[in-house]
């Protein structure tokens, strides 16, 4: 289970690599993403990076909760 939150655009330059790029979608998305207080343990936050192919033209990373546990016990919206 995982639900959108918002986008990240990446700053001009080269293609970062694809362990960078996941790095840059932690740090990217962490600070713009509201959980909701009480299920923010229960998530990790990520991202749908662009691959080297589309680089530059696609830059965005679109930034995603995702539940921990992909049990029951996530149920609900999990971003303000």
């Amino acid at each position: 289970m995982a639900e959108f939150a918002t986008t990240y655009v990446l700053p001009d330059g080269p293609y970062p690599g694809m362990d960078d790029m996941q790095r840059l979608a932690e740090v990217g998305c962490t600070p713009r993403m509201r959980l909701v207080e009480a299920k923010k343990y229960e998530v990790i936050v990520s991202g749908l990076v662009p691959p080297e192919e589309d680089w530059p033209r696609y830059r965005t990373i679109y930034c995603l909760a995702i539940a921990v546990d992909q049990g029951p016990s996530l149920v609900g919206r999990v971003i303000m």
